[in-house]
């Protein structure tokens, strides 16, 4: 079931305009040579964006301006007597008075202001309580989650922006896809690379499709990064692949990483993690009710190390893993339980030899209960069920620890984002920094959620799924200064669970897969 508005409307704009003293300023009928049109949400998917038609006398570049407590300003540097000008940023279910400016090659300027109504958002659409705003201190941009709306045992994809003042300023439906599409990810271009599976869907700030892939041998998922030579790297599935679990052959998937050509259209290079860890590990419940044995690995984020040509992969049942380019495994980041021999069969090497191993910042070992993960050191935690794998600059790593089952424990502890020093030729690992052990059950969440560093410097912070806090199903995010962890912004998005039953079973409650910090308007 989509929620989607799905009327298109074409609408002849009126004018109010403005009076100047100043010469070579006037209104707009001065220089149109017939009344804008504006056409809402022309391509279905962006209800709160809209492209303006505008016909002039002389050739005339175009400003546009949405004004509001958040205004968006865009400008539009050719002279031409004919324009299709997007407008993005629209407030939702009022009348937008859009303010226009139109100069000549002389300097000669035409204002005035044209009306644009929006529809009001979906019914299912999370309202939104911003409890922290320190703008002086923020990282500049729009607050971007991936929305994934409950539909009875399935999700419904939608990417929003919302502004400083909660806001939904823009979004687009995808719904269309009937299930997750992963991920929300802007390409060099511009444009916003979707992934279902097995199709790759390329659009622009308005809704258009631009273009679209079918990938053949893999199915992709959870993960999408654009690589500098314009290929894809994604987390995957592969067809007819199995574990042996128990003397049983059981397929599997989400336990593959996949570079995308997509030039050529196929398959550049694929990792096979079954190579490199025991599929039999089992320490965490499986995934609402599927087989434990089938989603063995669960991966959801990814990372190229561009320096070393590796790559790191997230798994939410395992932990993380590096590989180096020689395709041999490099290490092994997890709680030191239950390991042994990899291979789909049990066969291969022996992971226990691979297992980083935890030290204080002196560099001393902690004792085995701290290594096994059983118990958490004052400066040291295991990562359990983590996303958002992210590699930083001083090739530290940072991620989402969501905190599943933390120490081998089934009731809710906290979740937090958390950084990580890895001397890769002693197999050590340290922890330098972390925030959110603090702030207990207020951000936990045992599932999805994001964490990024910000060109600022801060740290943006997103728990997808805040259910044991003692309010309301929401997600949280939460902008924070590094290394201080000073809160200078904070929303709760508060979830209707409108078309699931709340009950705890896949596509039955609302969450936010991601969350980022997004200038509205490209910067290309």
């Amino acid at each position: 079931m989509s929620l989607r508005p799905v009327a298109l409307m074409v609408l002849a704009c009126t004018f109010t305009f403005f009076t100047s003293c100043t010469l070579g300023i006037t209104g707009l009928e001065d220089v149109l040579k017939s009344p804008i049109q504006a056409a809402l949400n022309p391509h279905g998917r962006v209800p709160l964006g809209a492209v303006l038609h505008i016909r002039t006398e002389k050739p005339c570049r175009v400003s546009i301006t949405v004004p509001g407590e958040s205004p968006v300003v865009r400008e539009f540097t050719d002279y031409l007597n004919f324009q299709e000008v997007p407008v993005l940023g629209l407030y939702p279910d009022q009348e937008n008075e859009l303010e226009i400016i139109l100069t000549t090659k002389d300097g000669e300027e035409y204002q005035g202001i044209t009306k644009v109504k929006t529809e009001a958002l979906p019914t299912g659409f999370p309202t939104i309580d911003v409890t922290t705003l320190q703008a002086d201190k923020m990282e500049e941009g729009f607050h971007l989650v991936d929305l994934l709306l409950a539909n009875n045992g399935k999700f419904l994809p939608y990417t929003v922006m919302f502004d400083d003042q909660g806001v939904i300023r823009w979004f687009m439906d995808m719904s269309e896809q009937g299930q997750i599409t992963y991920t929300t990810y802007r390409l060099k271009n511009g444009n916003w690379l979707y992934l279902n599976w097995v199709k790759l869907l390329e659009v622009d700030d308005i809704g258009k499709t631009i273009k679209e892939e079918q990938m053949w041998g893999n199915a992709g998922n959870h993960e999408l990064i654009e690589l500098p030579n314009g290929m894809l790297l994604m987390g995957g599935s592969k067809k007819d692949t199995y574990v042996v679990s128990e003397g049983r052959k059981v397929p599997t998937r989400f336990d593959h990483a996949v570079i995308w050509d997509r030039l050529t259209n196929r398959t550049a290079k694929e990792w096979d993690m079954r190579k490199y860890l025991k599929v039999d590990r089992q320490i965490f419940p499986a995934d609402y009710g599927m087989d434990p044995a089938t989603d063995w690995f669960h991966v959801n984020s990814i990372a190229a190390s561009i320096p070393d040509n590796s790559m790191l992969v997230s798994g939410r049942n395992q932990g993380v893993v590096k590989i180096g380019p020689d395709e041999n495994l490099r290490w092994i980041l997890a709680p030191h339980v239950a390991w042994g021999q990899a291979g789909f069969d049990g066969q291969g090497l022996n992971t226990t030899d691979y297992l980083l191993a935890a030290t204080n910042p002196a560099g001393e070992l902690y004792p085995g209960e701290v290594q096994q993960g059983r118990v958490s050191a004052d400066d040291f935690d295991w990562p359990t069920g983590q996303h958002a794998l992210n590699i930083l600059p001083n090739e530290n790593l940072l991620l989402f620890d969501n905190g599943l089952r933390r120490n081998f424990d089934a009731k809710p502890s906290y979740s937090r984002a958390v950084e990580y020093e890895i001397d890769e030729a002693n197999r050590t690992i340290t922890q330098v920094w972390q925030y959110g052990k603090e702030r207990g059950l207020d951000m936990y969440s045992p599932i999805t959620s994001d964490v990024d560093a910000l060109p600022n410097g801060n740290r943006l912070v997103t728990s997808g799924n805040v259910r044991a806090s003692g309010k309301p199903g929401h997600g949280k995010m939460i902008e924070i200064t590094y290394p201080n962890n000073e809160v200078v912004f904070e929303a709760d998005i508060y979830f209707k669970d409108a078309l699931g039953t709340g009950e705890k079973s896949w596509g039955q409650f609302d969450i936010l897969f991601r969350g980022e910090r997004y200038a509205l308007l490209p910067n290309l």
